[in-house]
C-alpha cells in the first residue's frame, strides 16, 4: 500500500451494526507513509510504491460478501471478530481506463476497496474521472482505499501527481516545502482558502449533477426521520451511497452526483427499525421502480415521490444451542437483512442470552417487531469462534412469520 492505515474497527461493526442498526461504531484515520522534501518528491515515492496507476472512470460497483453469496441451508460462521481481512465485506469497482501509467492494464480494470467510511474504503462517483494509485493484495487483486493518493482529477491535490505521471514540467509550487496549517492564520490566508474551496465546488459542479424533489407521504408518527438514498443503477455501496435527509417541508436535494442513472429509495425509521420504505415513484420492489437520469452540470428538479402507508409485521422464532460440552456465557444477536432494500437500512435486531439457561438443548425465544413486507436474510452473530448456523431466508407478506434457528459448534 502507498500509505499506512490506522483503521480502528471490529468486523461486527462493519457488518452487523452497519447492516442492521445503520450506526457506524468505527473510525478510519490516515497517516502518510511518504515524507518528501516537497510535493514532487512525494509524487515520485507514491508512484514507485504502487502496483498500478491509471486515470479512469468508475462504471460498475459490486458488493462482495460471502454471507450473501451462500445458499439457504448452508452452514455459515457466526464470529464477530478475528476474521481474515480477505473475508471482510468489500466493494469491487470496475473502471474504464482512460490512461495507464503503471501496470499491465487493459481497457477495463477491477479494484477492490472497503464499503466506505470507517473501514477506510474509497468512495467513487460514477461518471467522474479519477487518478487511482492501487496496491496489490496477497491474493493478487488490486486495491485502493480512503488513504491512498490520487483522487478526482480536478482536485488541486491531484494536479502535482498528474504532472509527474504525465511527465510534464513541474511548476514552482511543486518544489515548495510542505506548509503546516496555522490556527492563527491571517485574514488574507482565510480568504484565499475560501476562494480555493469555492473554485473547487464550481469545478466539481461542472462534472456532476443534482436531483431534487419532495416526498408526498401518508401521515406518520412524529419524531421519525426520513432519508432519500440515491442508488446508482450500476451498483452501489450499502453504506457509503449518497443520501439526503428530508427538510421540514418534505423536500430534498441529493448534493453532487456523478452523471448517470439512479434509483431513489425513501426510508423512514426509528429506534425500533424502519417504519416506511419505498422506491420512486412509490413502489416496494426495485424491479418496478423508475430510474432518474442526471447529466453533468444538470439539476433534475420537480420530482414528486409518493410514499404509501405500510403495515408492519412480526418475525418470531426460537434460537437453540445443542452443544452441552460448551460452557460459558453464550449470547448472540439475531437480526434481519432486507434483500429488497438498499440492502442494509436500519433493521430489527435482538440480543439472545443463554446464560440463565441450564437445560440442554438451550432454547430461547425471540420476537422482531415492526418488520416491513419484503425478503429478508436472517443474520446471527455470536457467541464466538467456531460457532455456526444455517442460513435462513424469510418472506414477510401480510402476516407474522415464525422461524427456528440452531447454533452448532465445530472444531
Amino acid at each position: 500500500m502507498t500509505v499506512r492505515l490506522l483503521c480502528v474497527f471490529r468486523l461486527a461493526a462493519i457488518t452487523f451494526i452497519a447492516a442492521i442498526a445503520s450506526r457506524p461504531a468505527f473510525a478510519c484515520k490516515c497517516l502518510s507513509g511518504y515524507y518528501g522534501k516537497n510535493s514532487w518528491e512525494v509524487a515520485k515515492l507514491e508512484t514507485e510504491a504502487s502496483a498500478a496507476i491509471f486515470e479512469g472512470t468508475p462504471e460498475r460497483f459490486d458488493l462482495m460478501w460471502s454471507f450473501l453469496n451462500t445458499k439457504v441451508g448452508d452452514l455459515i460462521p457466526m464470529e464477530t471478530e478475528g476474521f481474515n481481512p480477505e473475508e471482510w465485506p468489500k466493494m469491487v469497482v470496475t473502471f474504464r481506463v482512460q490512461r495507464a501509467y503503471k501496470g499491465n492494464l487493459g481497457p477495463e480494470i477491477k479494484i477492490k476497496t472497503g464499503l466506505g467510511g470507517g473501514d477506510c474504503g474509497a468512495v467513487f462517483a460514477p461518471g467522474v474521472t479519477y487518478v487511482v494509485f492501487a496496491g496489490r493484495l496477497p491474493a493478487g487483486d488490486l486495491t485502493t482505499d480512503l488513504c491512498s493518493p490520487g483522487g478526482w482529477v480536478g482536485n488541486t491535490n491531484a494536479h502535482v501527481e498528474l504532472r509527474y505521471l504525465r511527465k510534464e514540467h513541474p511548476i514552482a509550487s511543486d518544489f515548495a516545502p510542505p506548509s503546516r496549517w496555522d490556527a492563527k492564520e491571517s485574514a488574507a490566508q482565510k480568504a484565499e482558502r475560501k476562494r480555493d474551496f469555492e473554485e473547487y465546488q464550481k469545478r466539481y459542479a461542472a462534472v456532476t449533477g443534482e436531483i431534487c424533489g419532495s416526498i408526498a407521504e401518508e401521515k406518520t408518527k412524529g419524531g421519525e426521520t426520513g432519508i432519500v438514498s440515491f442508488l446508482f443503477s450500476g451498483g452501489f455501496s450499502p453504506y457509503a451511497h449518497p443520501k439526503a435527509q428530508l427538510s421540514s417541508d418534505g423536500s430534498f436535494c441529493s448534493g453532487r452526483l456523478g452523471p448517470g442513472k439512479y434509483y431513489l429509495y425513501f426510508s423512514r425509521g426509528s429506534e425500533k427499525g424502519l417504519t416506511a420504505s419505498a422506491y420512486y415513484p412509490g413502489v416496494s420492489e426495485r424491479e418496478k421502480a423508475a430510474i432518474v437520469e442526471v447529466n453533468a452540470g444538470q439539476t433534475r428538479s420537480g420530482i414528486t415521490f409518493k410514499v404509501p402507508g405500510q403495515k408492519t409485521y412480526s418475525v418470531r422464532g426460537v434460537l437453540s444451542i445443542y452443544d452441552s460440552s460448551r460452557s460459558g456465557a453464550h449470547s448472540a444477536y439475531v437480526g434481519l437483512v432486507n434483500l429488497d432494500a438498499v440492502p442494509f437500512p436500519g433493521g430489527q435486531s435482538q440480543r439472545i442470552d443463554f446464560e440463565d439457561s441450564s437445560a440442554f438443548p438451550k432454547v430461547k425465544y425471540f420476537d422482531l417487531e415492526n418488520v416491513l413486507p419484503g425478503r429478508y436474510t436472517v443474520l446471527v452473530f455470536g457467541p464466538g469462534r467456531g460457532w455456526y448456523t444455517r442460513k435462513e431466508e424469510v418472506v414477510v407478506t401480510n402476516h407474522m412469520k415464525f422461524i427456528s434457528l440452531e447454533l452448532v459448534h465445530q472444531k
